[in-house]
């Protein structure tokens, strides 16, 4: 084989690798991609239904510790499509592009909340050993790098395990995760941004913020990359109606 060859080979299998990590068709949709898109294409990104209220937190079930609540689109069939392949089929560059969208949505919110830190919402030892990423992290990541501020991924630690929240009903919800969290080292940071994928009822995010209260932050507020247009408490009363008559 001479240079010429060789220099083919490794071209033809360096393009079926990247083909490999960045599908050259849109995993939504099916379209080809563009050269510069990864994974998703901009269509699909643009067909998402974004949140038009900048505080959320008024929608959320449990909000102590929270001071402002923010969060990108609503969780619809689209939304769902693509963050799915984020959490089970680990496409990283879906989670880097939430988190520069986030941090372009918001950018002036979190500049005029003085947000000193942020920190994504972390998996216990083991879950992280058994999925082998935080997709929560991935998102937080290159949103900090975006706002040009301090990212301290293991700032918060999740010291005690829990289950799925997705079957609990509300009251056990804040129940599972109540204490789970624990502040590793506050540094000299005061005012916080915790970065999730979803949000749902915020017993989550709120467990992390009551954690980082108690160790002294000033300031807490959270981003998710989306969330149900219908309240998760109305979803799981009735989903426990519809139990009942049946």
């Amino acid at each position: 084989m001479n240079l010429t060859q060789y220099q083919s080979v490794l071209k033809t299998l360096s393009k079926g690798f990247l083909d490999v990590i960045y599908p050259p068709f849109c995993l939504v949709c099916d379209s080809k991609l563009m050269v510069n898109e990864k994974a998703v294409c901009s269509s699909c990104w643009t067909q998402l239904t974004p949140v038009v209220e900048w505080d959320w937190k008024e929608k959320i079930t449990f909000g102590e510790g929270i001071d402002k609540v923010m969060t990108g689109w609503y969780f619809d069939d689209l939304f769902q499509t693509i963050i799915h392949n984020l959490k089970y089929q680990e496409f990283r560059i879906i989670a880097k592009e939430f988190g520069i969208r986030l941090a372009k949505m918001f950018k002036q919110e979190i500049s005029n909340d003085q947000i000193e830190v942020v920190i994504p919402i972390s998996l216990h030892k083991v879950k992280l050993k058994q999925r082998g990423f935080n997709q929560s992290a991935l998102i937080a990541s290159p949103m900090a790098r975006e706002l040009h501020i301090e990212y301290r991924p293991n700032l918060v630690i999740r010291h005690r395990n829990t289950v799925s929240q997705t079957s609990l009903g509300v009251d056990d919800r804040r129940k599972n995760v109540s204490g789970a969290f624990r502040v590793k080292d506050m540094e000299e940071f005061r005012r916080f941004l915790i970065v999730d994928d979803v949000l749902t009822t915020g017993a989550t995010l709120s467990a992390c913020a009551q954690s980082l209260r108690k160790s002294g932050a000033h300031y807490i507020s959270v981003i998710t990359a989306g969330t149900p247009k219908k309240p998760v408490v109305k979803q799981i009363e009735d989903e426990n109606e519809n139990d009942q008559r049946s």
